[in-house]
């Protein structure tokens, strides 16, 4: 299998300068590429002066990370791609480390070992609760893997529409999509010993986004989902109960609603397309994944 590791850039130079580096030393790679998200400081240029053996895409006009990995995918020449933040450091066995369990056809992504922690979720007072949760740390099916540190099988991602553009600019594309190829009858595994290591500095859109804007746009893109892919008739009634009293407490979640409400149209649209292909339930999915 080729494998392209694709580095997820926006305003992360100074993070490339540092990292990138130790992201070449990853070893069974067949392709280097940063797709940049038309960032306003010097990373196209600086990758384009000391990094000439990496594949650089520019992207015109910035739209956020599901925008931005796309285009690094499909520039991609390999059957995996492995997505990751500026400042995500994978091991250099990492990716050999992972080809084995690719050899499973159902297996669509694996989640690396960022610390001990995988993802899980529930269904709770009419929403979706996405959290990362301790317990075995063997080798396991995991509900997404992130999108900043995950190595995900291309004809699969793209079969899946890749991820969701209209989540931009960022957050839960990654759950979004690895909730949806659960449905389909993928799998997504947490594997222990893919370790990457994250830095406890601050990502790049915690240091430049103010929290409540980041806040604001996590709970729209809530809501998006659960418009998009819950389709459990006593959980959509749930969610509507929920949310209308959500409303009728907190009016100025109001404007969270209406920033979702906008993208009604196209939502119904992909919930179609999930409806047709999904091979398992909402149900079954929260049963197997909440902890």
């Amino acid at each position: 299998m080729k494998v392209s590791i694709i580095v997820i850039n926006w305003n992360g130079e100074d993070k490339l300068r540092r990292f990138l580096p130790e992201i070449l030393k990853v070893k069974g790679v067949d392709e280097f590429i940063v797709t940049d998200d038309a960032s306003s400081d010097k990373s196209v240029e600086m990758i384009e002066r000391n990094f000439p053996e990496i594949k650089l895409v520019k992207r015109v006009q910035n739209e956020g990370f599901s925008s931005n990995a796309n285009s690094g995918v499909k520039e991609a020449k390999g059957d995996l791609v492995f997505l990751l933040n500026p400042d995500a450091i994978p091991q250099p066995d990492c990716v050999e480390k992972s080809l084995i369990y690719f050899k499973d056809q159902e297996v669509f992504s694996i989640g690396c070992n960022t610390g001990g922690n995988w993802s899980w979720a529930k269904f709770e007072n009419g929403f979706f609760w996405h959290y990362m949760a301790h317990g075995t740390v063997q080798t396991h099916q995991t509900l997404w893997a992130r999108g900043g540190s995950g190595i995900f099988r291309k004809k699969v991602f793209e079969e899946l529409g890749g991820m969701d553009e209209i989540m931009n600019p960022y957050y839960e594309e990654d759950m979004d999509l690895g909730y949806r190829a659960v449905k389909r009858g993928y799998k997504n595994l947490w594997v222990k010993e893919c370790l990457v290591r994250l830095p406890e500095e601050k990502g790049v859109i915690e240091a430049n986004i103010p929290k409540l804007k980041f806040s604001k746009i996590a709970e729209r893109n809530q809501l998006i989902f659960i418009w998009k892919n819950i389709t459990d008739p006593k959980f959509v009634w749930e969610h509507i109960f929920n949310l209308l009293k959500h409303l009728i407490l907190h009016p100025g979640y109001f404007k969270i609603f209406f920033a979702a409400a906008v993208k009604l149209p196209a939502i119904i649209n992909k919930r179609s397309v999930e409806v047709s292909r999904a091979k398992l339930t909402d149900r079954e999915i929260f049963t197997k994944y909440r902890v």
